[in-house]
C-alpha cells in the first residue's frame, strides 16, 4: 500500500520536472512542498482535479479551472509578489 506521503513524493516529482521545463522553479523547502502536495492530491480524490489547497474551490471544475495548479494567478504573483499564493512556487 502506498502512504500519502510516496502519493505526495510522485507529485512533487512531476509538477518540479513540468516547473523546470517550462522554467519555473519550485519552493526548495521540501517538508512545506510536500504539505501542498497532500493538499493537491487530497483535492485531486475528492474533486477530480488538482485544486489550489490554498484558494476554495467550488468542486465544479468549469467554476475552478483558474485554480487547477497550476493556477491562473501563478504568474502575476510571481510577477509581483516573488512566489505564487501558496508559496509552491518561487
Amino acid at each position: 500500500m502506498t502512504s500519502k506521503r510516496d502519493e505526495a513524493r510522485k507529485l512533487y516529482e512531476r509538477l518540479k520536472a513540468e516547473a523546470k521545463a517550462g522554467g519555473y522553479v519550485l519552493n526548495p523547502d521540501e517538508d512545506f512542498v510536500m504539505d501542498l502536495m497532500e493538499g493537491l492530491n487530497t483535492n485531486q480524490e475528492r474533486y477530480g482535479y488538482l485544486a489550489c489547497p490554498c484558494r476554495a474551490a467550488d468542486g465544479e471544475r468549469e467554476k475552478d479551472l483558474d485554480l487547477i495548479c497550476p493556477c491562473d494567478y501563478r504568474d502575476p504573483d510571481l510577477a509581483e509578489y516573488g512566489t505564487c499564493y501558496c508559496a509552491l512556487y518561487v
